[in-house]
């Protein structure tokens, strides 16, 4: 009870005003939360309100600087097309040496960066959440606060990846207006990423109507397979997204069953990769690594 009672707290405290950038991404971590297994360390309980708020950190940083924005937007997504034939590698670089190598780059006249690097993103994330509960079990009680400062940072800003991975329009190069031929009449107004992202979901959806779609938990061993996975899934219901739009299904003025069933599906998705990421990061923890040097 008191758990609910602290998110309640910290939901009334989040401005109405937002956007679903930042509204979406609080569903992803607050229903995330609301699974978390209890074996998870008690300290890691205690933060939900600050893990929620985290979510939309990664977005807050744009336009901080030329450095900073050619490095952090193509973690947000993956246009999985650019990559379609090619067994993906765990190493982001090895990634953009296949998309060199195969002729992908040339191919579709894009830059190293442009195809995204989502799924790396999510697994260096969680790989770094693994190795954080390591260093705090094996601590110095002195020392343990430090060390959960970052694992909770670390936490709260894999969510908001998790959340991007579920979300079809990062996943596809239709990302904001249908690109393909288009005998079906989708959009390509170059709106639909807000209309869906932004106005739909800030209005429509709320926690208790994700929370009930968010699946048992499973722990995860590989955690790039599982993003990797997720996007992939998201690409194939990219359509999906573009044909609820064009029946008007994201409409504020009309009451769409299907746009909320589906909207809250996806941000359910999101809340259940993130949710087996944490407690996957903990339990895989308690076993040694093995350390490559240099």
């Amino acid at each position: 009870m008191k758990r609910l009672a602290v998110l309640f707290v910290f939901a009334i405290a989040i401005p109405n005003a937002f956007a679903w950038g930042e509204k979406g991404h609080y569903l992803v971590n607050e229903a995330a939360t609301l699974g978390a297994p209890n074996d998870l360390p008690a300290f890691f309980h205690a933060a939900y309100p600050e893990l929620v708020w985290l979510a939309y950190d990664p977005d807050r940083a744009r336009g901080g600087g030329d450095s900073l924005e050619a490095a952090n937007p193509p973690d947000h997504f993956l246009d999985s097309e650019y990559a379609d034939g090619l067994e993906l590698p765990r190493s982001r670089y090895k990634f953009i040496a296949l998309m060199e190598s195969s002729g992908h780059l040339r191919r579709f006249g894009i830059t190293n960066d442009e195809a995204g690097f989502l799924p790396w993103r999510i697994a260096e994330l969680t790989e770094l959440l693994t190795v954080q509960f390591r260093l705090w079990r094996r601590a110095h009680p002195s020392e343990r606060a430090f060390i959960e400062r970052d694992i909770i940072h670390t936490a709260g800003i894999l969510g908001h990846f998790a959340g991007d991975a579920a979300q079809p329009l990062h996943a596809t190069w239709s990302y904001n207006g249908w690109v393909m031929p288009n005998p079906k009449h989708y959009a390509n107004d170059c709106e639909i990423h807000s209309r869906f992202e932004t106005t739909y979901v800030s209005h429509a959806l709320e926690t208790r109507d994700v929370v009930p779609k968010v699946a048992a938990p499973v722990l995860r061993s590989d955690p790039f397979a599982a993003a990797l996975a997720l996007v992939r899934e998201s690409n194939a219901l990219a359509e999906r997204v573009y044909q609820i739009d064009r029946d008007g299904g994201f409409d504020l003025f009309r009451e769409s069953a299907e746009a909320k069933s589906f909207t809250a599906d996806r941000i359910a998705a999101g809340a259940s990769l993130l949710r087996d990421l944490w407690w996957s990061a903990w339990r895989n923890s308690a076993t040694s690594a093995t350390r490559a040097r240099r």
